[in-house]
């Protein structure tokens, strides 16, 4: 008998995420996490470092994680910049507390999720969802 022909297995792509974040010690600790559940990260020191690394190689990310406040662009303002570049991926703001009026603001944006900093890296991690895989 012959064995039934094997289907050509694709290999699965890292869900490749942005996180712009201008404090060291949050990015430092927050990166190595992200990449131990199985995520490709890519990071950026502030909002304009971060829509650079966007708008020059849009279709490479997944999710983008931010920060709002910091310096040169705000987690709003660079990504209303991303949104009008065309970027259509999934978006959540990692941060501090935000005013209701800002937060509404930010799901204008399509921003999926707002997670407090002061809560637990488990409800960022499940905002994220599944890492593996093509989303």
């Amino acid at each position: 008998m012959n064995a039934p022909p094997q289907r050509e297995k694709k290999p699965k792509r890292s869900v490749c995420v942005l996180y712009a974040e201008d404090d060291r010690l949050t990015s430092a600790a927050i990166a190595p996490l992200l990449t131990v559940k199985g995520f490709k990260v890519e990071t950026a020191a502030n909002g304009q470092e971060a829509l650079g690394k966007l708008l020059s190689q849009p279709a490479a990310y997944d999710f983008i994680i931010t920060d709002q406040a910091m310096p040169l662009l705000t987690g709003e303002e660079w990504l209303r910049r991303a949104r009008e570049g065309g970027f259509a991926g999934r978006v959540i703001v990692y941060a501090a507390s935000l005013p209701d009026t800002l937060a509404a603001r930010l799901r204008e944006l399509g921003v999926e999720r707002i997670v407090n900093k002061a809560e637990s890296l488990h409800t960022l991690l499940d905002a994220l969802g599944e890492p593996l895989g093509t989303p």
